[in-house]
């Protein structure tokens, strides 16, 4: 494992091949306030780049990043979606969420909750995409066209994922952070569930790209050099 970073790292997106854009917080000096710092890490070179914040927002957002930046209140802290219909998906930590059309025009908004519980995270997967709902100690798959729940796994009488923290998806499989440091895999085929990574810290934040991970722990975050898809 190589460290890529010792702050705060509130964002984590694909970035071409072999690269990965990481957003941290990062304090302003002689202030209680923080300002995000992008960068773009390769994979195969160990670097860490600057990237500008329009670059990152594209990225993100897609063409009408402009417009969608300047309606949301903290484009950072939220993770967002460009779904198969070229639609935007935007989820906030709160279960907040809006749709944007292709111009960048809020086409909806609402909060996404079950049994009550709030709602949150996007890992996209085709026409689907996965949220985890931590008070119900369950992750659940919805349809991109409808917005409803189309598969749940786990539950609050289940151990299956215990306190999960974040969701991620990489064509093939999809990855949970849950037990505090556990990564668990649910298999994109069969959706069988199975522990894939355990640390020796707690673990927020898990991405797989391809031979390599990005995971965000307690104590920093870390690349890592995977050399077999599973």
């Amino acid at each position: 494992m190589v460290r890529i970073s010792t702050k705060e790292v509130i964002d984590v997106l694909p970035y071409g091949e072999d690269k990965a854009i990481v957003v941290e917080k990062k304090p302003i000096a002689m202030t209680t306030k923080f300002k995000a710092a992008y960068s773009v890490v390769d994979f195969n070179k160990k670097t860490k780049e600057v990237l500008t914040k329009n670059a990152y927002l594209l990225k993100k957002f897609g063409p009408s990043f402009k417009e969608i930046s300047e309606t949301i209140p903290n484009f950072v802290q939220c993770d967002a979606g460009i779904l198969y219909d070229r639609r935007v998906l935007v989820i906030y930590p709160n279960g907040e969420a809006g749709i944007f059309d292709r111009e960048g025009n809020l086409s909806w908004s609402g909060y996404f909750q079950y049994h009550g519980k709030t709602v949150y995270r996007l890992a996209l997967d085709g026409k689907y995409f996965w949220s985890i709902c931590p008070g119900e100690g369950c992750v659940i798959r919805y349809s991109c066209q409808t917005m409803q729940v189309d598969l749940r796994i786990g539950g609050k009488d289940a151990q299956t994922f215990v306190n999960p923290t974040h969701i991620s998806a990489d064509g093939q499989n999809i990855y949970v952070c849950s037990h505090s440091n556990k990564v668990r895999k649910i298999d994109g085929v069969n959706f069988t569930v199975s522990d894939y990574l355990r640390f020796d810290e707690p673990v927020y934040e898990y991405h797989r790209f391809g031979n390599f991970s990005v995971a965000v722990l307690a104590g920093g975050t870390y690349l890592m050099k995977e050399e077999t898809q599973s």
